[in-house]
Protein backbone atom coordinates (compact mmCIF):
# COMPACT_ATOMS: atom_id res chain seq x y z
CA UNK A 1 0.00 0.00 0.00
CA UNK A 2 1.37 3.80 -1.41
CA UNK A 3 -0.05 6.72 0.36
CA UNK A 4 0.89 9.48 -1.68
CA UNK A 5 0.60 13.29 -0.46
CA UNK A 6 -1.11 14.76 -4.47
CA UNK A 7 -1.61 18.24 -2.75
CA UNK A 8 2.33 18.58 -3.13
CA UNK A 9 1.37 20.17 0.14
CA UNK A 10 3.05 19.52 3.77
CA UNK A 11 0.62 22.21 5.65
CA UNK A 12 -1.38 19.90 7.42
CA UNK A 13 -3.01 17.87 4.01
CA UNK A 14 -4.64 14.57 4.64
CA UNK A 15 -3.76 11.77 2.48
CA UNK A 16 -5.69 8.56 2.45
CA UNK A 17 -5.41 5.15 0.99
CA UNK A 18 -7.62 1.77 1.91
CA UNK A 19 -7.68 -1.67 2.32
CA UNK A 20 -10.33 -4.41 2.45
CA UNK A 21 -10.52 -7.38 4.35
CA UNK A 22 -13.43 -10.30 4.42
CA UNK A 23 -14.11 -12.65 7.01
CA UNK A 24 -14.77 -15.85 5.09
CA UNK A 25 -15.29 -17.91 8.27
CA UNK A 26 -18.22 -19.18 10.67
CA UNK A 27 -16.97 -17.02 13.55
CA UNK A 28 -16.95 -13.35 14.40
CA UNK A 29 -13.26 -12.24 14.64
CA UNK A 30 -11.98 -9.40 16.80
CA UNK A 31 -9.30 -7.80 15.77
CA UNK A 32 -7.02 -4.63 16.06
CA UNK A 33 -4.12 -2.74 13.52
CA UNK A 34 -1.21 -2.72 14.69
CA UNK A 35 1.85 -0.35 13.69
CA UNK A 36 5.11 -2.67 14.15
CA UNK A 37 8.06 -1.51 15.66
CA UNK A 38 11.75 -2.04 14.52
CA UNK A 39 14.60 -1.89 16.76
CA UNK A 40 17.46 0.00 13.82
CA UNK A 41 20.15 2.28 13.52
CA UNK A 42 17.14 4.61 11.48
CA UNK A 43 14.87 4.71 14.46
CA UNK A 44 12.68 8.55 14.85
CA UNK A 45 14.88 10.70 16.82
CA UNK A 46 13.55 12.34 20.10
CA UNK A 47 12.37 15.21 18.62
CA UNK A 48 10.50 13.95 15.75
CA UNK A 49 7.67 11.85 17.93
CA UNK A 50 5.09 12.85 14.70
CA UNK A 51 2.69 10.31 14.25
CA UNK A 52 1.92 10.25 10.74
CA UNK A 53 -0.04 7.03 9.67
CA UNK A 54 -2.90 6.77 10.99
CA UNK A 55 -5.71 3.77 11.01
CA UNK A 56 -9.70 4.65 11.30
CA UNK A 57 -11.73 1.73 13.00
CA UNK A 58 -8.38 0.38 14.35
CA UNK A 59 -10.41 -2.66 16.54
CA UNK A 60 -13.61 -3.93 16.79
CA UNK A 61 -15.68 -7.19 15.40
CA UNK A 62 -15.87 -8.62 12.48
CA UNK A 63 -18.78 -10.96 11.78
CA UNK A 64 -19.05 -14.06 9.55
CA UNK A 65 -19.35 -13.36 6.05
CA UNK A 66 -18.49 -9.28 6.84
CA UNK A 67 -16.11 -7.39 4.51
CA UNK A 68 -14.94 -4.29 5.76
CA UNK A 69 -12.51 -1.54 3.89
CA UNK A 70 -9.92 -0.10 6.30
CA UNK A 71 -8.48 3.28 5.89
CA UNK A 72 -5.38 4.64 6.35
CA UNK A 73 -4.08 8.72 6.34
CA UNK A 74 -1.00 9.75 6.20
CA UNK A 75 -0.22 13.64 6.92
CA UNK A 76 3.00 15.13 7.59
CA UNK A 77 4.53 18.60 8.73
CA UNK A 78 7.80 18.35 7.30
CA UNK A 79 8.62 16.99 3.31
CA UNK A 80 10.31 13.34 2.74
CA UNK A 81 9.25 9.77 2.20
CA UNK A 82 7.89 7.81 5.37
CA UNK A 83 7.13 4.63 5.70
CA UNK A 84 5.61 2.11 8.69
CA UNK A 85 4.59 -1.22 8.88
CA UNK A 86 1.44 -2.10 10.36
CA UNK A 87 -0.32 -5.65 10.97
CA UNK A 88 -3.96 -7.34 11.46
CA UNK A 89 -4.19 -9.37 14.72
CA UNK A 90 -6.77 -11.17 15.74
CA UNK A 91 -9.00 -13.44 18.09
CA UNK A 92 -9.39 -16.02 17.33
CA UNK A 93 -6.48 -16.90 15.08
CA UNK A 94 -6.63 -16.89 11.50
CA UNK A 95 -5.77 -20.14 9.75
CA UNK A 96 -2.63 -18.64 7.67
CA UNK A 97 -0.92 -15.89 9.51
CA UNK A 98 -1.59 -12.28 8.02
CA UNK A 99 0.99 -10.70 6.46
CA UNK A 100 2.39 -7.11 7.63
CA UNK A 101 1.22 -4.33 4.90
CA UNK A 102 4.29 -1.67 4.22
CA UNK A 103 2.33 1.79 4.45
CA UNK A 104 4.62 4.50 2.24
CA UNK A 105 4.17 8.01 2.62
CA UNK A 106 5.71 10.90 -0.03
CA UNK A 107 5.46 14.57 1.59
CA UNK A 108 6.33 17.15 -1.01
CA UNK A 109 6.59 20.91 -0.44
CA UNK A 110 5.45 22.96 -3.19
CA UNK A 111 8.23 25.06 -4.73
CA UNK A 112 7.88 28.98 -3.57
CA UNK A 113 11.38 30.02 -5.70
CA UNK A 114 10.03 28.55 -9.20
CA UNK A 115 9.36 31.85 -10.54
CA UNK A 116 12.66 33.09 -9.53
CA UNK A 117 14.47 30.45 -10.95
CA UNK A 118 12.48 30.53 -14.15
CA UNK A 119 13.42 34.29 -14.68
CA UNK A 120 17.28 32.94 -13.41
CA UNK A 121 17.49 30.56 -16.05
CA UNK A 122 15.44 32.96 -18.76
CA UNK A 123 18.28 35.16 -17.46
CA UNK A 124 21.09 33.25 -18.07
CA UNK A 125 20.04 31.58 -21.75
CA UNK A 126 20.07 35.39 -22.66
CA UNK A 127 23.51 35.70 -21.44
CA UNK A 128 24.70 32.67 -22.65
CA UNK A 129 23.30 33.10 -26.58
CA UNK A 130 24.48 36.56 -26.21
CA UNK A 131 28.20 35.09 -25.29
CA UNK A 132 27.88 32.47 -28.22
CA UNK A 133 27.13 35.36 -30.99
CA UNK A 134 29.46 37.59 -29.76
CA UNK A 135 32.29 34.84 -29.87
CA UNK A 136 30.66 33.68 -33.64
CA UNK A 137 31.53 37.28 -34.48
CA UNK A 138 34.88 37.84 -33.52
CA UNK A 139 35.73 34.25 -35.04
CA UNK A 140 34.41 35.55 -38.04
CA UNK A 141 36.15 38.97 -38.01
CA UNK A 142 39.45 37.25 -37.37
CA UNK A 143 38.96 34.67 -40.38
CA UNK A 144 38.04 37.68 -42.74
CA UNK A 145 40.80 40.04 -42.40
CA UNK A 146 41.36 42.73 -44.40
CA UNK A 147 44.49 41.90 -46.58
CA UNK A 148 47.81 43.72 -45.34
CA UNK A 149 48.50 46.67 -48.24
CA UNK A 150 51.74 46.39 -49.82
CA UNK A 151 55.15 47.79 -49.06
CA UNK A 152 55.34 51.45 -50.22
CA UNK A 153 58.49 51.58 -53.09
CA UNK A 154 60.18 53.90 -51.69
CA UNK A 155 62.59 53.91 -55.16
CA UNK A 156 60.08 56.03 -57.05
CA UNK A 157 60.65 59.77 -55.76
CA UNK A 158 57.52 61.07 -55.57
CA UNK A 159 56.40 58.07 -53.04
CA UNK A 160 59.66 58.25 -50.67
CA UNK A 161 59.67 61.64 -51.03
CA UNK A 162 55.83 61.53 -49.35
CA UNK A 163 56.84 58.75 -46.62
CA UNK A 164 59.76 60.61 -45.63
CA UNK A 165 58.56 64.03 -44.77
CA UNK A 166 54.70 62.75 -43.42
CA UNK A 167 57.15 59.83 -41.13
CA UNK A 168 59.01 63.13 -39.73
CA UNK A 169 56.51 65.77 -39.72
CA UNK A 170 57.06 66.52 -35.85
CA UNK A 171 60.60 66.88 -36.52
CA UNK A 172 60.22 69.27 -39.89
CA UNK A 173 62.05 67.30 -41.91
CA UNK A 174 62.66 68.61 -45.97
CA UNK A 175 63.13 65.84 -48.67
CA UNK A 176 66.12 65.89 -51.17
CA UNK A 177 67.65 63.25 -52.94
CA UNK A 178 70.79 64.00 -51.31
CA UNK A 179 69.55 63.89 -47.87
CA UNK A 180 68.23 60.33 -48.87
CA UNK A 181 71.51 59.11 -50.52
CA UNK A 182 73.03 60.18 -47.24
CA UNK A 183 70.80 58.61 -45.00
CA UNK A 184 70.84 55.41 -46.83
CA UNK A 185 74.50 55.25 -46.95
CA UNK A 186 74.32 55.42 -42.84
CA UNK A 187 71.74 52.46 -42.96
CA UNK A 188 73.69 50.74 -44.91
CA UNK A 189 77.21 50.89 -42.91
CA UNK A 190 74.64 50.34 -39.64
CA UNK A 191 73.54 47.11 -41.28
CA UNK A 192 77.23 46.30 -42.27
CA UNK A 193 78.29 46.69 -38.62
CA UNK A 194 75.74 45.09 -36.21
CA UNK A 195 75.63 42.19 -38.94
CA UNK A 196 71.78 42.61 -39.45
CA UNK A 197 70.65 40.10 -41.98
CA UNK A 198 68.70 40.83 -45.25
CA UNK A 199 65.32 39.72 -43.94
CA UNK A 200 65.57 42.05 -41.34
CA UNK A 201 66.91 45.09 -43.22
CA UNK A 202 63.92 47.85 -43.97
CA UNK A 203 63.89 51.36 -43.30
CA UNK A 204 60.55 53.13 -43.94
CA UNK A 205 62.02 56.80 -43.94
CA UNK A 206 61.42 56.75 -39.94
CA UNK A 207 64.71 58.58 -38.51
CA UNK A 208 64.05 57.35 -35.27
CA UNK A 209 64.18 53.73 -36.80
CA UNK A 210 68.06 55.12 -37.49
CA UNK A 211 68.54 56.69 -34.56
CA UNK A 212 67.62 53.30 -32.34
CA UNK A 213 70.05 51.63 -34.77
CA UNK A 214 72.92 53.78 -33.91
CA UNK A 215 71.91 53.34 -29.88
CA UNK A 216 72.23 49.26 -30.12
CA UNK A 217 75.73 49.74 -31.24
CA UNK A 218 77.66 48.67 -27.93
CA UNK A 219 81.36 50.57 -28.63
CA UNK A 220 81.54 53.67 -26.94
CA UNK A 221 84.06 54.99 -29.72
CA UNK A 222 81.95 53.76 -32.88
CA UNK A 223 78.98 54.52 -31.67
CA UNK A 224 79.60 58.43 -32.10
CA UNK A 225 80.65 58.37 -35.23
CA UNK A 226 77.22 57.36 -35.86
CA UNK A 227 75.75 59.73 -34.18
CA UNK A 228 77.30 62.75 -35.72
CA UNK A 229 77.10 61.76 -39.43
CA UNK A 230 73.47 61.19 -38.00
CA UNK A 231 73.18 64.83 -36.43
CA UNK A 232 74.36 66.55 -39.91
CA UNK A 233 72.22 64.64 -42.01
CA UNK A 234 69.41 65.46 -39.49
CA UNK A 235 70.24 69.31 -39.37
CA UNK A 236 70.74 69.55 -43.24
CA UNK A 237 67.17 68.11 -43.55
CA UNK A 238 65.35 70.50 -40.87
CA UNK A 239 66.22 72.92 -44.26
CA UNK A 240 63.72 74.15 -46.45
CA UNK A 241 65.00 73.29 -50.41
CA UNK A 242 64.88 76.63 -52.05
CA UNK A 243 62.83 74.91 -54.72
CA UNK A 244 60.55 73.89 -52.61
CA UNK A 245 60.01 78.05 -51.90
CA UNK A 246 56.55 79.93 -52.82
CA UNK A 247 58.45 82.39 -54.38
CA UNK A 248 60.84 80.30 -56.51
CA UNK A 249 58.82 79.78 -59.36
CA UNK A 250 58.08 83.86 -59.74
CA UNK A 251 62.36 84.46 -59.64
CA UNK A 252 62.59 82.02 -61.83
CA UNK A 253 60.61 83.15 -64.46
CA UNK A 254 61.48 86.60 -64.25
CA UNK A 255 64.90 85.79 -64.08
CA UNK A 256 64.31 84.02 -67.65
CA UNK A 257 61.99 86.65 -69.01
CA UNK A 258 65.03 89.23 -68.12
CA UNK A 259 67.62 86.88 -69.89
CA UNK A 260 65.56 86.14 -72.97
CA UNK A 261 65.25 90.25 -73.05
CA UNK A 262 69.03 91.05 -73.41
CA UNK A 263 69.48 88.25 -75.53
CA UNK A 264 66.97 90.02 -77.88
CA UNK A 265 68.46 93.82 -77.71
CA UNK A 266 72.48 92.27 -77.93
CA UNK A 267 72.40 90.00 -80.63
CA UNK A 268 73.44 91.28 -84.59
CA UNK A 269 70.94 90.97 -87.38
CA UNK A 270 72.36 89.26 -90.70
CA UNK A 271 72.59 92.68 -92.55
CA UNK A 272 74.61 94.47 -89.88
CA UNK A 273 77.29 91.04 -90.13
CA UNK A 274 76.92 91.87 -93.56
CA UNK A 275 78.09 95.11 -93.47
CA UNK A 276 80.73 94.41 -91.01
CA UNK A 277 82.46 92.27 -94.12
CA UNK A 278 82.26 94.55 -96.33
CA UNK A 279 85.99 96.37 -97.22
CA UNK A 280 85.74 100.49 -97.05
CA UNK A 281 86.17 102.34 -100.18
CA UNK A 282 89.32 104.60 -100.43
Amino acid sequence: MCIRDSQRRVHGDISRDSIEVANNGSTAVYYEWRKIHHDSSFQMTTSDKEERFLCHHDKNVLKPGETRRFYFSFISQIPGVFSENWILYSEPKTVQPLRPILLTGNALVEDEHISWRDELESLLNVKQRDTLVRETINDIVERVKTPTPPLPDLNDPEVCKREFEQRNERYHLWYTSSVIVWFRDLEAELYDYLRISKAQQYWDMNVDYLKDLIQSVKDDFVRPCFERKFNEYFEFAKQKPVVRSHMYDYFRDQLIAALNTCLLYTSPSPRDRQKSRMPSSA
